[in-house]
């Protein structure tokens, strides 16, 4: 188990992924089951070595850049995420990539709500937004269920004929602002 997470949760740490965890990651990246709802339906072709290259020349802190998702009872990797900078616009976009292994256990509820207390307590972030495919709604019902509310709808088409396999990806458009965090925030706090 790693003692450097700069978030934990009552059963998470979340830690930068180093190259050790390429093959891991490699997993989940070529999962048709991990990545259907993400536009690959039969996994991002992908090499071992191509993952290890992006977490070694990816960004140092942990906005940017590929985080490790561990168990702290175990040690065991079950996931991986990623916190996106915050664009001009003050939008912070998390993601999560968990093992199937471990859905249905609540561990994407507890995770995401984590990453948004992450992005507004540890940048200028404006907004968290979540863009769930409109197919998943066990993510759908997850960022709801955070607060967010649905400001808009889209379809990625980004990697379509760059990418084999790659499919449209009808997705919600998801927003939680930092005063609505706020308000949540102040609700959880015991009076004293």
């Amino acid at each position: 188990m790693s003692n450097c997470y700069f978030i934990q949760t009552a059963r998470l740490g979340v830690r930068r992924a180093d190259a050790a965890d390429a093959e891991f990651i490699h997993a989940l990246w070529t999962s048709p089951e991990v990545m259907k709802y993400v536009g690959f339906s039969q996994g991002l072709p992908i090499t071992v070595e191509a993952v290890r290259r992006q977490l070694c020349e990816g960004p140092e802190g942990e906005f940017g850049s590929r985080l490790m998702v561990e168990d702290l009872v175990s040690g065991d990797r079950i996931g991986q995420t990623k916190l996106s900078i915050p664009d001009e616009h003050g939008i912070c976009e998390p993601d999560i990539k968990l093992h199937p292994s471990t859905w249905g256990k609540g561990y994407g509820r507890e995770l995401w709500h984590a990453l948004i207390d992450y992005a507004f307590e540890h940048s200028d972030a404006r907004t968290v937004q979540g863009t769930p495919n409109r197919s998943n709604t066990a993510s759908v019902r997850m960022q709801r269920g955070a607060g967010m509310i649905q400001v808009g709808e889209g379809v990625f088409e980004t990697h379509i004929g760059k990418v084999p396999g790659a499919i449209p990806v009808p997705h919600y458009v998801l927003h939680i602002s930092r005063e609505a965090w706020e308000a949540q925030a102040s609700k959880r706090q015991p009076e004293e």
